[in-house]
């Protein structure tokens, strides 16, 4: 059972992390798109989702901006946002490849 356990996680983390990135783009801040694709590179097979660009830290932290015209649903703290949002959607990622490896595919 460690193994399948082992094994569903590992190949889920990468999922999940590529599924949030493109969850985040409904609440992230894009005026050109550059600070969304900064996160193309992230490291999902360790479930990182990292937004690389300069503004991204001082976007995220700070709860007084209001969106642009980029996207209107932007908000601070996006992540957060996401993560409650989806939540649901990721466990179902997780038990779906759990149930895949368990039956053997």
């Amino acid at each position: 059972m460690d193994k399948i356990i082992n094994k569903s996680t590992n190949e889920a983390i990468s999922l999940i992390a590529k599924q949030e990135y493109e969850d985040i783009k409904e609440y992230i801040y894009i005026d050109t798109g550059k600070m969304y694709e900064s996160g193309k590179n992230s490291d999902f097979d360790k479930g990182y989702v990292v937004i690389k660009a300069p503004q991204a830290r001082w976007l995220y932290y700070t709860t007084w901006i209001k969106a642009g015209e980029g996207n209107l649903n932007a908000i601070p703290q996006w992540h957060e946002l996401v993560k409650s949002e989806n939540m649901e959607n990721y466990v179902s990622i997780y038990t779906n490849k759990f149930n895949q490896i368990k039956k053997g595919w």
